[in-house]
């Protein structure tokens, strides 16, 4: 070969090199995870091996083969060894801030008697007691003498320092004396729509508070420091990552929480998917005036983030199941239901979501009782009528029960069955009055579209696996796994309206995603419950790894 020959075939190869770096430097990925056993929860490809991922986002999905065109040099390409990948979770009902009360405030255990609850709220340190207060978590009312709770406890202990200590069932109260002075509570003070001042045979306050009660005396409570708030809520995320929920929805926040999530979003410290529903209605319940909830409302714009949003409220039909005071409201045999009882009387409710859904928010209803899901479906009904159909899902939150009347009308209008608290898996006094509670099987038959939420505040943790295996063994009302993992994933992106970006492993969305130490597919529902999470990846990064 001749020099110019051969100069001319080096500057060939040379172009050719140079011409082809930028394309391979396109097509590697940032990491690559590869022979897994991915249960990816997209119809079009249940199962795959490896994934690449780069710039946050998934950019394949198939086979051990395939994604070796994706390992460039400075690709990280992990070994997954076998192990069962699948989607983030995600946790349609959490209180982010409210649940970090067990860390803020002075804990009782539920099953204390008065001897031991009066012990341990002595032992709570002044750390615990803000400005004077002491506010503590929990009391259950058949655990004192008599099985009534009383005040008279309280005050032989403390006087002259306001007590409040919030019921098991997070809906009520009890506080001393002395909180009842600060709040203006006497025999004479009448009870508050949608709440109950309960009083002794001589017509004292016995210092329980009902339901919408409760907010004449925790309306005095000491506001949270904006520094307590940002640490409960990157408390929170932590522990989210540690159970593989990589998105959530808050089921109820204020505007201290809505502008704390934003500035930990902004400042890259928030690594959670969120859309936060800002409390609205009644007052008396949702423990914030209407008109702070319209303020944040109007300001939400201002409150966006790439991962957070707060386009949506909550409203609260009626209460709580749990005994000794029930607050739900039921149907009766002819198919009515007691307005009295109802937090926010169904006009208001449904002039509310015509209004909301124009304004394009996303609604989220707690509605317990049967009668409360009548009203919840009746207002929805009217606001398609007045509307139309819109992409927007409303959420009914917890769907213990429904009539079969209104079993039948939820898929018809759009309705999304959210099957909260996650504790059907619990056998015993939890969950002993809450027998042929959240019906899988017969709402998946009618296609309604479920989600899942942890409602965490009632358990110690977020843990939704539990949760997932017990809607295998729910009786006559089972359903499969492969549904449970879509309840759990991309039913609830789809709802929180990012079900083109998450909730599904699939080319071009973001890579959040799990590794687990089991394949749920090979094991019994009570081992899916001990399932531990081995990695959770954010959008691509690694934000937990277990020891």
């Amino acid at each position: 070969m001749s020099k110019p020959m051969h100069l001319r075939a080096l500057i060939a190869a040379w172009l050719a090199l140079a011409t082809a770096s930028p394309a391979l430097a396109e097509v590697a990925a940032d990491t690559v995870y590869r022979n897994a056993r991915i249960y990816t929860v997209d119809s079009a490809r249940r199962w795959a091996e490896a994934v690449a991922i780069r710039d946050g986002r998934f950019v394949y999905v198939g086979d051990n083969a395939g994604v070796k065109i994706f390992i460039g040099p400075k690709t990280d390409v992990e070994d997954v060894k076998g192990h069962m990948v699948m989607p983030g979770i995600h946790d349609a009902h959490q209180h982010m801030v409210i649940a970090q009360a067990r860390n803020i405030y002075c804990q009782v255990s539920s099953e204390a008697d008065i001897k031991a609850l009066i012990a341990a709220l002595k032992a709570c340190p002044a750390s615990k007691r803000p400005d004077g207060w002491i506010i503590a978590d929990v009391y259950r009312g058949d655990n004192f003498p008599g099985g009534q709770a009383d005040r008279k406890f309280l005050d032989e202990a403390f006087p002259d320092t306001p007590v409040y200590i919030r019921e098991w069932s997070f809906h009520h109260a009890l506080v001393n004396t002395k909180a009842l002075t600060i709040a203006g509570i006497d025999r004479n003070t009448p009870d508050p729509e949608g709440g109950t001042i309960l009083h002794r045979a001589d017509g004292e306050p016995t210092g329980e508070l009902l339901a919408g009660a409760t907010y004449l005396a925790s309306r005095h409570l000491p506001p949270l420091p904006e520094k307590t708030v940002r640490k409960a809520l990157l408390d929170t995320a932590a522990l989210c990552a540690q159970y593989g929920i990589t998105s959530v929805q808050d089921a109820g926040v204020t505007e201290s929480v809505a502008r704390a999530l934003h500035d930990l979003d902004r400042e890259g410290l928030w690594h959670l998917r969120t859309l936060a529903h800002v409390f609205w209605g009644n007052p008396a319940v949702s423990m914030v005036s209407l008109q702070e909830s319209e303020k944040t409302l109007s300001e939400r714009k201002a409150f966006r983030s790439e991962r957070v949003s707060i386009d949506a409220v909550k409203l609260l039909i009626d209460g709580s199941p749990l005994q000794p005071h029930h607050t739900d409201v039921e149907l009766d045999a002819h198919g009515h239901y007691d307005r009295s009882k109802l937090y926010t009387d169904p006009e208001t409710i449904a002039a509310a979501l015509t209004r909301f859904d124009k304004e394009g928010l996303r609604v989220k209803m707690h509605a317990v009782g049967t009668g409360a899901n009548r009203v919840a479906v009746d207002a929805i009904a009217a606001m398609r009528k007045v509307n139309g159909r819109s992409a927007l899902m409303p959420e009914l939150a917890h769907s213990l029960y429904f009539s079969q009347q209104d079993l039948d009308r939820l898929a018809p209008l759009g309705i999304v069955a959210e099957m909260s608290p996650a504790i059907w898996e619990i056998k015993g006094p939890l969950t002993a009055s809450l027998a042929g509670a959240w019906p899988f099987r017969s709402l998946l038959e009618r296609g309604v579209t479920m989600t899942i939420g942890s409602d965490w505040v009632v358990l110690p943790t977020p843990n939704l696996f539990p949760a997932i295996g017990g809607m295998l063994d729910h009786g006559d009302q089972s359903i499969s796994l492969a549904d449970a993992l879509a309840i759990a994933t991309i039913n609830g992106a789809r709802v929180s309206g990012w079900g083109d970006v998450a909730g599904s492993i699939e080319v071009g969305k973001m890579a959040d995603m799990i590794i687990l130490d089991r394949n749920l597919f090979d094991v019994t529902p009570d081992k899916i419950a001990e399932t531990r999470v081995l990695r959770t990846i954010f959008e691509g990064r690694v934000i937990y790894k277990a020891n």
